[in-house]
């Protein structure tokens, strides 16, 4: 049994919620019965879980990574819920190589493409192996707090030309799939600090703010928790933070933690 850490702190729970809301969209409009998630980790919290809403709605997913011990990882958090998936091992190189053509209604992955070695050679494998829809999540690289991470983000070797929204759109166009949708979700009244709240309240001084959310989350935040089916109302608790999300589109470009792309065919 691996060790992990439950307590995701209400950033990275928020933000789960929330692509919820753009899934359901995508799910109403495409009709999707299958999915691949490559790669699945991003930056914090648990790995692999993000597509646990899909299965909920009873769709077929598989869930790929190129690290063996965080498929293990996933593995494990997927029994918890007593959902099903197929968690892959792939090298990084030979990511989603293994599929058959339009084997999956959609693929997709949050903000995990700047752990791409070879982002070109990565889309034309997405195109080739989905039928309906290809749905992209990057950190959004207009907001404040991404420039304060620079150093952080360097220091980690992390490929940030990846998340160019010009260059994921180039290459997209490149291999004749058109984008019919784009936006900015993730804009909580916090700041995109990658770090719980409780610490960054600490650090800027606001120790007593930090204590409110100690004592709100007393035993921590697990989505698991929703996800099982142990903390229904979980949902609808952290969507009273959610009144940003409709905010002015200039505002959202500073403000928001995630800018998200939706692809399909451009058949002629």
């Amino acid at each position: 049994m691996i060790a992990i850490d439950r307590d995701e702190g209400l950033g990275t729970t928020y933000e789960r919620v929330i692509l919820h809301k753009i899934f359901d969209k995508i799910n109403e409009t495409y009709g999707i019965r299958s999915i691949v998630e490559a790669p699945c980790f991003g930056m914090t919290g648990m790995p692999g879980i993000n597509s646990i809403w899909w299965a909920m709605k009873g769709v077929q997913v598989t869930v790929v990574d190129d690290n063996a011990r965080r498929v293990e990882t996933v593995r494990q958090l997927w029994d918890e819920t007593g959902f099903q998936a197929k968690v892959e091992f792939q090298s990084r190189d030979m990511l989603l190589m293994k599929y058959g053509d339009e084997q999956f209604d959609m693929s997709w992955n949050f903000a995990s493409l700047w752990y791409v070695t070879n982002i070109g050679q990565f889309f034309k494998e997405m195109v080739r192996i989905t039928r309906k829809v290809i749905f992209i999540c990057v950190p959004n690289r207009t907001n404040i707090g991404y420039w304060l991470r620079q150093a952080s983000i360097k220091q980690q070797g992390l490929n940030s030309e990846n998340i160019e929204p010009a260059r994921i759109i180039n290459e997209m166009k490149k291999l004749n799939w058109k984008l019919v949708e784009k936006g900015y979700f993730d804009v909580p009244p916090w700041p995109d600090i990658a770090m719980k709240k409780e610490e960054f309240c600490e650090k800027i001084g606001l120790k007593w703010l930090a204590n409110i959310f100690q004592k709100r989350d007393a035993n921590g935040i697990c989505i698991l928790d929703y996800y099982s089916g142990r903390k229904q109302s979980m949902e609808e608790e952290i969507l009273r933070y959610s009144f940003l999300e409709n905010s002015p589109q200039l505002f959202k470009r500073i403000w928001a933690h995630h800018q998200y792309f939706i692809f399909i065919p451009n058949v002629l």
